[in-house]
């Protein structure tokens, strides 16, 4: 439903969903049939089945249509692990210290990447993630006027803002995520090979093992 949303359409990468807006503007036509076969004619969400038949027919469809879409791996496995709900790819302290690690490198930390670039453009990401609190999703949600989104609102009519509490809740719980996607989808292969090797190096430095990474995309 989240994705499905005219007024959500420019912040998927807040909560680490980076792609062009021509492929979620795909992405976003699919996810409306799928609100359509979830919802099955009720007016109301709390009236739909929720039996396990639907869901897996629900997932079927998200899969067929993550695969029909021209997504990053590390992007469908976001938007799969936000349906699912799947165990982490990556353990909880190395989450943990990739993010402290970044906020060392924008910091100015010693040995930083040669290629300034990566360090600007991550800044600028990490910035606007920064500001995710100064976003009234609630009066974005509330206030868009489109004939989908008024939709969405109706399906919960007695908690029309029920989606924007959701995109507060996931984007508190995300900074990993939009690090981890930002890394994979928006970075150059090269910057990328560059900045992870700073990242191993780093680490290991920190805590005196390797840091063992997910092959990157």
């Amino acid at each position: 439903m989240l994705l499905s949303a005219d007024w959500f359409f420019y912040h998927w990468q807040l909560i680490g969903i980076f792609t062009v807006d021509g492929t979620k503007s795909f992405v976003q036509k699919g996810c409306r049939e799928i609100v359509k076969q979830i919802m099955s004619g009720a007016t109301q969400y709390w009236e739909t089945s929720f039996s396990e038949a639907r869901v897996k027919e629900t997932q079927a469809m998200l899969n067929a249509l993550l695969k029909r879409s021209d997504l990053a791996e590390v992007t469908t496995s976001r938007i799969t692990g936000l349906f699912l709900r799947p165990e982490s790819f990556i353990d909880e302290g190395t989450r943990w210290l990739l993010v402290s690690m970044t906020e060392q490198l924008l910091d100015g930390a010693a040995n930083a990447p040669q290629d300034a670039t990566i360090i600007e453009a991550l800044r600028r990401e990490w910035n606007q993630w920064q500001k995710v609190d100064e976003i009234d999703f609630n009066k974005l949600c509330l206030t868009s006027a489109t004939p989908w989104d008024l939709y969405l609102r109706n399906t919960t009519s007695d908690l029309p803002a029920m989606l924007a509490d959701y995109v507060c809740a996931i984007a508190s719980q995300s900074k990993f995520e939009v690090l981890w996607g930002f890394i994979n989808v928006s970075l150059t292969v090269k910057q990328r090979h560059e900045l992870l090797a700073w990242y191993r190096a780093k680490g290991q430095s920190l805590t005196g093992e390797p840091l063992r990474l997910p092959h990157e995309v």
